[in-house]
């Protein structure tokens, strides 16, 4: 396990300063996350002029649902015109499960449906041959039909149009949970869009994969999908977090339509009444984070103190996140960060940026449940109070915006290169 961020040498693993005895059944012991998700692979066109989109069936800056056979058509025209084409793996849960594995140095696990046959250059193939080996592929389902498809569109003046095939996509079921390999993660990841439809498969599977994280006291994080889907599914989603999830992610625009708060700071205030943790990304404004900690090991910031439409909101950023149920005395802590050296100087696709925030954060997760067993008799760790976090609530809004900015300086929602050293303050 590779430890959180960019730290000082005192707060690398191992900590020789420190007398605290490794355990030596660990070293060989995978330290991975599980993520459920659609299957899915990105097909960007670029350069589609904006009078062809009515042809290829698009409404310009919005997403429409798309058959097979019309994807297919639409392929064709794409060819004939000679329009430039990209297959790219995507998916918000397979983004950060790769984005994990590249910060921590430990695997994942990808759960999901992908068709029994594969030939090359197909979509289906680009998805397997674009997914680092650190993602194991072992427990997807394969299931007759096409891969999902979601297609983007640029047309000159910048702006993305966008169509879905969810194809098979759907198709996995709940007894295809692997339920021993939930019960030994790390964290568990799943989001909206696996639940956006409750006549599939994949719906209930989610619900049932979350319910057994939740019984083996494994952490649940959940991603949000478009504020459209969010708005629609308001009242399940609320009641799912409350039921299951540990840790919560979306940008500003699902936040508000999720709690009624266009202020991330009061949205996240809001959905701390049913859950232990919000990640709340704000585009050019950065990134508000906000959970739990105990009365007992709260730490006041050593920067100065910001007001809001919460007063001294960041007065205790340098704790620890705690689960709520573990808080004798919990206390609601939050931070805001600006975009790392005021974001990127071009900006073409903000695409992979929230999903790239929150592999940092489950990367800090996985990393206290790993230090904690590596070397329990650590200061790290308390007696009394079990830890969510290995760092406090402002070093890891510093290390998700780093990460993010990675991600929309190489316009890929994917991490291909080392992060290089940051001049932020530690926390």
């Amino acid at each position: 396990m590779r430890f959180p961020g960019i730290r000082k040498g005192k707060y690398y693993f191992p900590v020789t300063e420190k007398k605290s005895t490794l355990t030596a059944d660990t070293s060989s012991k995978p330290w991975y996350i599980v993520g459920l998700d659609e299957v899915i692979v990105d097909l960007e066109i670029h350069g589609c002029p904006q009078t062809l989109l009515p042809e290829l069936g698009l409404v310009a800056g919005e997403s429409v649902q798309f058959s097979a056979e019309k994807i297919s058509r639409l392929l064709a025209r794409v060819s004939e015109l000679g329009l430039e084409v990209h297959f790219a793996a995507g998916g918000t849960v397979a983004n950060t499960l790769c984005n994990y594995t590249h910060l921590s140095g430990e695997p994942a696990i990808l759960l999901g449906a992908i068709p029994e046959l594969i030939r090359p250059g197909t979509p289906a193939f680009s998805y397997v041959a674009q997914t680092p080996k650190a993602v194991s592929l072992e427990y997807l389902v394969s299931v007759a039909g096409e891969v999902g498809i979601a297609v983007t569109c640029f047309t000159p003046d910048g702006e993305r149009s966008f169509a879905v095939a969810p194809g098979i996509s759907g198709n996995y079921r709940p007894e295809d949970i692997p339920e021993e390999v939930i019960r030994r993660a790390s964290v568990v990841l799943t989001s909206v869009y696996c639940l956006a439809n409750p006549s599939r498969p994949i719906s209930d599977a989610a619900i049932r994969m979350m319910e057994i994280a939740h019984a083996a006291g494994v952490p649940v994080a959940f991603g949000m999908g478009t504020s459209t889907i969010v708005r629609r599914m308001h009242a399940e989603i609320l009641d799912i977090l409350k039921k299951y999830v540990n840790i919560a992610a979306m940008n500003a625009r699902e936040a508000e339509a999720l709690t009624g708060f266009s202020d991330p700071l009061l949205a996240g205030n809001a959905l701390l009444d049913v859950t232990d943790a919000v990640l709340i990304t704000e585009g050019a404004r950065g990134l508000t984070m906000c959970g739990y900690t105990d009365d007992s090991v709260k730490r006041a910031t050593r920067d100065g103190l910001h007001s809001g439409s919460i007063e001294n909101y960041n007065q205790y950023e340098y704790s620890r996140l705690v689960l709520c149920h573990h808080c004798p005395n919990p206390v609601r802590i939050f931070t805001h960060i600006h975009p790392y050296l005021g974001g990127p100087q071009r900006l073409q696709n903000t695409s992979g940026a929230g999903d790239a925030a929150l592999a940092a954060f489950l990367h800090d997760v996985a990393a206290t449940r790993y230090h904690a067993e590596s070397v329990p008799d650590s200061k790290k760790h308390s007696a009394n109070i079990q830890f969510l976090t290995y760092s406090s609530l402002s070093r890891n809004a510093q290390y998700g915006n780093r990460v993010a900015y990675e991600v929309l300086r190489n316009n890929s929602p994917r991490l291909e290169a080392p992060i290089g050293n940051d001049k932020e303050n530690d926390g």
